[in-house]
């Protein structure tokens, strides 16, 4: 299961992943050495067995407990820490309000993505203050103001990419063949270099194939640390991704541009305020009351592309599955997207309530993340109950299980593509107290608008451009790693042109 996780998200070696599997079991044999008594030795061994069994049933083992805890906060044990899951609307708010100096989201994507090695260096700090703000007000106020004007490149982008797919698939009794999230990750790819970077960027090959490996590089890399013993981690994360290569490639990219962008701003040239893109609109708000350094900005702008790239194309490619295996959706969706509806929805980036209906349906039953709202506690933190997060251990909201639950949605267990059509209902891109996808209260996700607009252009290219089906499929279509449910390489979707 781990190697097959492992070549679905970053194929490495069949020898590398042998020797994860031995270092492991040499930590678990060190374990026994050490223990005093035979007793101690077992439990060790048992809870070493169970924190490691996370890795890889973690979004099973967190809906089983959420099952069984019935609204009672409950803890998931993982290497390295203990996660307490909280689910009532009281337990929430009060995660929403805690200080951030002690519930802490920074932490939590620190510990994650270990920027400090996988980010060319870059130092994160434990906890986000001012300087993080305009980074949200570029992402939710500047780029979400723009998306009636971004729309027609939004469209001509992915139409380019997925042509493009398409001409390098095999052909086998005229469909053409494509690996799902492949394509998905190539078109979000290519479409999110289009809004955050120049073109002599976003349209330079080397550029793109660094922006498309760095993600998956990070991940690799960040989960090796975070799991090996220190004396090797370092060497072997440098091993599995070629020694950063992607990222020294997009690092190197970025600089010169970012700095000839900063030194433009600085001197309030007519020039630099012409730019209309992510890198723009980032120096535009960075904070006044600091001057930041060209390392600094690129920095913070691989911790935004990370990101802005892989939740999207898992979102894009769950989407694709769950259309092309409730094939009665395609001709109402096909007939609302040839309407005149389309058109409205292309000048005012909103609209489209059939299809915006059943891609929020997809986003609740084939969420592809078992947890939200996920803080690490800086100091001991205690809700208003007596609830305790000990310092270095996290609080989560596991809002898979909860929209799986029949408590929040009748019938939660079937894929209902209008569910949300009622007029009482709000569109994918809202936020509440019973909609956690995106974030609960003062932290939502900024990019909200900006994804929802891409999930509908992928999704009315597929249905008015091409007739699809998906080749069968074995057993699940994902793989688990920790909370992640992040689908399967193998997923083949067979594509023609409408006749």
């Amino acid at each position: 299961m781990l190697l097959h996780l492992l070549q679905s998200v970053h194929p490495p070696s069949f020898l590398f992943g042998l020797v994860v599997l031995l270092l492991w079991a040499l930590k678990v044999l060190d374990v026994v050495v050490k223990a005093p008594k035979w007793r101690m030795a077992v439990t060790r061994i048992r809870d070493t067995y169970l924190r490691h069994k996370y890795l890889i049933n973690g979004a099973v083992l967190i809906e089983k407990s959420y099952a069984t805890a019935k609204g009672i906060p409950f803890v998931i044990h993982t290497p390295g820490r203990s996660n307490t899951m909280v689910t009532t609307d009281f337990h929430i708010r009060e995660l929403d309000k805690a200080p951030r100096s002690v519930l802490s989201l920074h932490a939590v994507a620190k510990e994650f993505l270990q920027p400090k090695h996988t980010m060319h260096g870059f130092e994160w700090k434990d906890q986000r203050g001012i300087e993080g703000t305009g980074f949200v007000r570029a992402i939710r106020e500047l780029l979400t103001s723009r998306l009636p004007q971004l729309v027609p490149k939004l469209s001509l982008t992915i139409s380019k990419t997925l042509n493009a797919e398409k001409s390098n698939a095999k052909v086998s009794g005229g469909w053409h063949r494509l690996s799902l999230f492949s394509t998905a990750k190539h078109i979000v790819t290519a479409v999110n270099c289009a809004v955050f970077f120049p073109p002599e960027l976003a349209e330079n090959r080397e550029f793109l194939r660094a922006a498309l490996d760095f993600p998956e590089d990070v991940f690799l890399a960040s989960e090796i640390i975070q799991l090996l013993p220190h004396c090797i981690a370092g060497a072997l994360a440098k091993l599995a991704t070629r020694n950063h290569r992607s990222a020294t490639a997009f690092y190197d990219f970025l600089y010169p541009v970012v700095q000839r962008r900063m030194k433009e701003h600085s001197d309030s040239s007519a020039l630099g305020e012409q730019h209309d893109d992510g890198i723009q609109w980032l120096i535009q708000t960075t904070p006044k009351r600091e001057t930041w350094s060209t390392e600094r900005l690129v920095g913070e702008i691989m911790a935004v592309w990370y990101g802005s790239l892989h939740t999207l194309a898992i979102a894009s490619t769950n989407a694709l599955i769950d259309l092309y295996s409730h094939p009665e959706y395609i001709q109402p969706l096909r007939a609302e997207v040839e309407s005149t509806q389309y058109d409205a929805f292309k000048r005012s980036s909103e609209g489209l309530p059939e299809l915006d209906s059943f891609l929020k349906e997809s986003a609740r039953l084939s969420a592809f993340e078992s947890t939200g709202i996920r803080r690490q506690a800086l100091d001991d933190f205690r809700f208003s109950d007596g609830l305790l997060i000990p310092k270095g251990s996290w609080v989560c909201v596991p809002h898979r299980a909860m929209m799986r639950d029949e408590k929040h949605f009748p019938h939660a267990r079937h894929f209902d593509g209008r569910r949300f059509l009622k007029p009482e209902d709000k569109g994918l891109s809202h936020h509440s107290d019973s909609w956690l996808v995106w974030g609960a209260g003062r932290i939502v996700c900024p990019g909200r608008f900006y994804a929802t607009v891409v999930l509908k252009l992928v999704i009315s290219l597929f249905l008015t451009e091409y007739d699809c089906e998906l080749e069968p499929i074995n057993g699940f279509t994902y793989v688990q790693w920790r909370t992640a449910l992040i689908p399967k390489s193998s997923i083949t979707l067979r594509i023609k042109s409408r006749t």
